[in-house]
């Protein structure tokens, strides 16, 4: 099992003075503690007021103010930064993005890294944003899965002939590639119908947001049934996950669970949204000391 960690790259910790030492912190305990992969989140613009209901429950956990650090900028800074950790996104809104200039964007970061991007990826939810980008927001599912497909084929074919309904390509030329053969692995986002068998179909591993223990359980049969369905392995599939916990105990003490659910990457509690960075690495270590983590 493997674990992960939210960098304050996104909401109250994002905000000016202090942001980069904040990110470097965070991201050096990580490497140092042995946690396996820090997330980031995206945002590219808000709305005034936020309308569409937050599809997880409640309320969305930030405000239209708070700032979102780029990715894949922040990615590589902090690639620079440390040595094993992968480097992950959780998630890139696919249909926000050129997906030639994206491809481009996150093969530098895997060269940069030597090979540790771990692309989390989602069709997005948040409709005022999508008009805001000029993005028809009934397209989301279409783009996302032909974004998807082209990402791939630009990562691994040296001339590129592709078709879809929104991009066409004749034997163009694309690098450079990845350092990961043959791509960086690509994990799906989302808790609808559309995602889960997304997932199942073409994802490396599912990106489950915080929910009921018996909601993550039902997901995940579905996924592993799709899998099948599919003529794809179902353990082939990666599950990340915090369950519905809260705190660092909580987790601890569900971890276990977890793992026979079959969830492989146990992501810490949003720990920044509250507290002060300094506080929320020292729950990173006290974590890494209870569940055994190898430091570097």
């Amino acid at each position: 099992m493997q674990f992960g960690v939210a960098l304050p790259q996104f909401g109250p910790r994002a905000r000016t003075p202090a942001v980069r030492e904040r990110i470097r912190d965070v991201a050096v305990a990580a490497d140092r503690l042995g946690h396996d992969v820090v997330w980031t989140a995206e945002h590219l613009i808000f709305p005034p007021e936020i309308q569409t209901p937050y599809p997880y429950g409640g309320r969305a956990p930030f405000d239209v103010t708070d700032p979102v650090l780029d990715v894949a900028s922040t990615l590589a800074y902090v690639a620079a930064l440390t040595t094993r950790v992968r480097l992950g996104t959780s998630v890139v809104v696919l249909p926000y993005h050129h997906p030639i200039a994206l491809a481009k964007a996150l093969a530098t970061v895997d060269v940069l890294s030597n090979g540790r991007l771990l692309l989390g990826v989602a069709g997005g939810w948040l409709r005022e944003e999508f008009a805001l980008l000029g993005v028809p927001f009934g397209e989301r599912g279409a783009r996302t899965d032909e974004y998807l497909a082209l990402l791939k084929r630009l990562w691994t074919e040296d001339r590129v002939t592709f078709h879809g309904r929104f991009f066409s390509l004749d034997e163009a030329a694309f690098f450079p590639k990845p350092v990961q053969r043959p791509h960086p692995p690509i994990w799906i986002g989302g808790n609808s119908p559309p995602a889960l068998r997304r997932a199942a179909r073409s994802g490396d591993g599912w990106l489950a947001v915080p929910r009921d223990l018996m909601q993550l359980e039902a997901d995940i049969g579905t996924i592993r049934g799709a899998a099948e369905s599919a003529g794809r392995d179902p353990a082939a599939i990666g599950i990340a996950s915090s369950g519905a916990a809260r705190s660092i105990g909580e987790l601890l003490d569900l971890i276990p669970r977890l793992e026979r659910m079959g969830v492989t990457i146990v992501n810490l509690p949003a720990l920044f949204w509250t507290r002060s960075v300094d506080a929320a690495i020292e729950m990173m270590e006290n974590f890494a000391q209870q569940a055994g983590l190898r430091r570097q």
